[in-house]
């Protein structure tokens, strides 16, 4: 088994955890009683925009809370503002293509920008689209509308945020449990690849079975980097989640959190310890973590998840004491300095993001998708617009021709069990917020993975709403829903053959930014023995850009093109220098070598926005042939190592399959 199939089954896994019973029933109780109530004193035709409200749900639901409130009340804003300009253009072909693809576009880069957990600007476009294609009424009327749709909304934020009163930490702590046990299981795949590695070599290679044993050699040093890779996703959403649960944004200081949430940021800087001694015995062939370690890394993950503190570690600590005191010293490092608002939002518009050409993708699908909605005798127009959507937002990890596949099989069974549910029965207003709350409960409890159970469920919620208001039959309207869709999905992956995804040179940019300003502050270290905020904030930030590059790119890619293969090392070596330039121990300065290993790494950013890692344009532009030999700080043995790995990532040969194993696979995310 490759590294790439490992990291897939990894996802695959992750993607089957248990059914989460508490979002189904708390998203059962908003639903219903949203849609309820309305349909009670309004009817099911005022309760179906409650309903379009309670979408909102489907975002935040991995956010902290403290970032997690104010993005819902952004993004239910941000309903109500398409619904009304989608009901504005309501019978005006153009005027629709218009406002339909100003939404789109707009919050695309919105939901992007912000990072938010969920399925993208999919239900924003999803809510414009299906009152752009109601028949126009009056502003009353809209108005009227938008205050149902306001009503779901606001339950559901108050819904998703009620366990702020109960477990306030519980994001944090999910996302730090989910590192340790993921630094877990690398330890333990790398005791297993050592031991495998020692007994090969005491069996010898004689036997005649060189094929076999260097393919299986191959297929466990795949299994190991990938679980590497998965281990350094996961402590890079740990960190994430400390970052956004921060409150405040500008450049002052950073006040020293609650208790809980700096005991978890003094658990995660020593397993960031821990992960480095891995990735090292990895490299180097050192001795494995003991496997007294790896034991206390799962028994922590299960307390961290359960709110309670960590029993005692094998390396020594025995109180909260020392690591407490050494966090307090330490706080907010890795973690940059606040940003002000408007420093976030204008992130798209950096040459190094990948935000602004798929959010012109998800445009032009929807105004294509319009125009043929329009003109099209069509039973549901809008599903056209909000198919083309589908096939490019929505399934993480997935490429576009994935998640196209994914849904029309989802919507395909949906439609089926509705056809055989419905055939000779047409439920009537109370069957039908029935059936449609649940449907949507338990499609908000399915694991974020599972997209195909969650299109199989939204299907007949679809098409029992839809079927209040046209009065075509169940079976009709099922049909076309399956044809609408799937000429969305096609008019999806049509714009992705238009206009790429995440352009190369958007990608050697983001690569470039992040080695120089990494380079930037372990100059800054070596010079004075320690790291400005300032150049420490801009280096985290230029990594972690890099990371969401990283993610982007095979996520939008039609065809695997390999480049997140290829890009996954630089990535690697980045975030390892940065990790060593911040949390490394004080050392004395040394301004001769901050000036050629400043020199060193210019030299390496400068090659590295020439083309991509591996390219012959990275070792054309090298001042020098490959490889590239950096400066040998004698103090700094480490830093040495960290530096040579990093010049390895950027001018090493294209990879061959082989090679291209040892990547690890495909990113699966900065913000899990």
């Amino acid at each position: 088994m490759s590294a790439a199939v490992a990291s897939t089954a990894h996802r695959w896994r992750s993607g089957l955890t248990s059914f989460d019973r508490r979002r189904a029933a708390r998203s059962m109780v908003v639903f219903g009683l949203s849609f309820g109530a309305v349909t009670a004193v309004g009817g099911i035709h005022h309760g179906i925009f409650a309903a379009m409200g309670c979408y909102v749900d489907a975002y935040g639901a991995r956010e902290p809370y403290p970032r997690r409130g104010p993005l819902l009340v952004l993004l239910s804003a941000s309903f109500l503002v398409a619904f009304v300009a989608g009901s504005a253009a309501a019978g005006d072909v153009w005027a629709m293509v218009g406002v339909l693809t100003v939404v789109a576009v707009a919050a695309t880069l919105l939901v992007r920008t912000l990072r938010v957990s969920g399925p993208g600007s999919y239900f924003v476009i999803l809510v414009a689209s299906l009152a752009a294609f109601l028949p126009p009424v009056t502003p009353a009327d809209t108005a009227v509308r938008a205050g149902c749709l306001a009503l779901g909304a606001v339950l559901s934020c108050a819904a998703t945020m009620s366990g702020w009163l109960s477990r306030p930490y519980e994001p944090e702590e999910r996302a730090v449990s989910a590192a340790f046990r993921s630094v877990a299981r690398f330890a333990e795949a790398q005791r297993e690849h050592d031991a495998g590695q020692r007994s090969g070599a005491g069996t010898g290679s004689g036997s005649g079975n060189g094929n076999g044993a260097g393919g299986t050699a191959r297929d466990a040093r795949g299994a190991l980097l990938a679980a590497g890779q998965s281990a350094y996703v996961a402590a890079h959403g740990a960190w994430v989640a400390l970052d956004n649960a921060r409150k405040g944004r500008g450049a002052g200081t950073a006040p020293e959190p609650a208790p809980r949430r700096l005991a978890l940021y003094a658990l995660m800087t020593r397993l960031e310890a821990l992960l480095d001694t891995v990735q090292n015995a990895t490299e180097r062939g050192g001795a494995p973590v003991s496997p007294d370690r790896v034991a206390w890394l799962r028994t922590a993950a299960t307390d961290i998840a359960a709110g309670r503190v960590p029993g005692p570690s094998p390396d020594g600590h025995r109180t909260w004491r020392e690591p407490m005191r050494a966090a307090r010293a330490l706080w907010p490092a890795p973690l940059p300095p606040r940003e002000t608002l408007r420093t976030e939002l204008s992130r798209p518009l950096s040459r190094s993001s990948p935000d602004l050409p798929v959010a012109l993708r998800i445009g032009l699908a929807v105004a294509v998708g319009t125009v043929l909605g329009s003109v099209l005798p069509l039973l549901h127009p809008a599903w056209v617009a909000v198919g083309a959507a589908a096939a490019l937002q929505g399934g993480p990890g997935r490429q576009p021709a994935q998640r196209a596949r994914v849904r029309f099989l989802g919507t395909l069974t949906g439609v089926g069990v509705t056809a055989l549910a419905f055939h000779s029965y047409q439920p009537g207003t109370w069957v039908t917020v029935t059936v449609v709350t649940a449907a949507h409960a338990v499609s908000r409890g399915a694991p974020p993975g599972a997209l195909f159970v969650r299109t199989m469920l939204s299907t007949p919620v679809a098409l029992l709403l839809v079927a209040t208001v046209v009065p075509d039959g169940l079976g009709r309207l099922a049909a076309f829903r399956l044809l609408d869709l799937t000429l969305g999905l096609v008019l999806g992956l049509a714009a992705t053959l238009v206009l790429a995804g995440v352009p190369g040179r958007r990608v050697c940019a983001a690569v470039a930014n992040a080695v120089q300003a990494t380079g930037t502050a372990v100059r800054e270290r070596l010079r004075t023995g320690e790291v400005r905020p300032g150049c420490e904030g801009t280096a985290w930030q230029r990594t972690a850009e890099l990371w969401d590059m990283n993610a982007a790119v095979p996520a939008e890619e039609v065809r695997t093109t390999g480049t997140a293969d290829r890009l996954w090392p630089a990535v690697l070596a980045v975030r390892r220098l940065l990790s060593w330039t911040v949390l490394a121990g004080p050392a004395p300065p040394a301004p001769d070598e901050a000036v050629r290993v400043g020199r060193h790494l210019d030299a390496l950013a400068r090659a590295a926005a020439a083309g991509l890692p591996g390219s012959s344009a990275v070792r054309e532009a090298l001042p020098g042939p490959p490889p590239v030999t950096p400066p040998a700080p004698a103090h700094a043995a480490e830093l040495h190592r960290r530096l040579v790995a990093l010049a390895d990532a950027l001018v090493r040969p294209d990879p061959t399959p082989e090679s291209r194993e040892g990547t690890g696979g495909q990113g699966e995310g900065g913000r899990s």
